[in-house]
């Protein structure tokens, strides 16, 4: 069995909620620079995707719109209604198992990025790792289960990175 990456980047600082929609919050100026500043990151590790999906909320197609055309990819880009704020961590890894590609991004919300996280690492995730706004997170394991992936590293935008 061939060993699977998965990447699980969260949408960049959006739009305060209670306005509208939640589906229909947008990115902010700064929700903007961090997803570009995390893009530029990623370009830098020379990894790319297989497939990208993608939330139909408004600010995660945004973020990744920008991350595309900062780090420019030709994976295949699909917009799946599992992967919202109350996702299902283990629907989703059952399905992410089942699908053909070998190196899959996410583009998703809180509380299911750090859920879906840590529910698939082998081990605790590093103290000072967490799902911020357009935080990227890298897994790596031969299949998408429970306690079945290895924690690679972790990306924050610079802007938001601590000494």
């Amino acid at each position: 069995m061939a060993t699977k990456r998965l990447y699980v980047l969260r949408h960049g600082n959006a739009q305060a909620s209670g306005y509208e929609n939640d589906a229909s919050r947008y990115l902010t100026e700064l929700g903007m620079a961090e997803v570009q500043s995390t893009a530029m990151q990623f370009a830098e590790t020379g990894e790319d995707f297989d497939a990208i999906f993608v939330s139909p909320y408004l600010r995660a197609q945004q973020t990744a719109n920008e991350f595309i055309k900062v780090f420019g990819t030709q994976a295949e880009i699909q917009t799946v209604d599992t992967i919202t704020p109350s996702g299902r961590e283990l629907d989703v890894a059952l399905w992410l198992n089942d699908l053909p590609y070998q190196s899959i991004l996410l583009v998703t919300h809180q509380p299911f990025a750090y859920q879906l996280v840590d529910m698939l690492a082998d081990a605790p995730l590093p103290h000072q790792f967490s799902m911020e706004t357009a935080a990227l997170a890298a897994m790596e394991g031969d299949l998408f289960a429970t306690a079945c992936c290895q924690f690679r590293w972790g990306i924050l935008p610079k802007l938001k990175q601590r000494a």
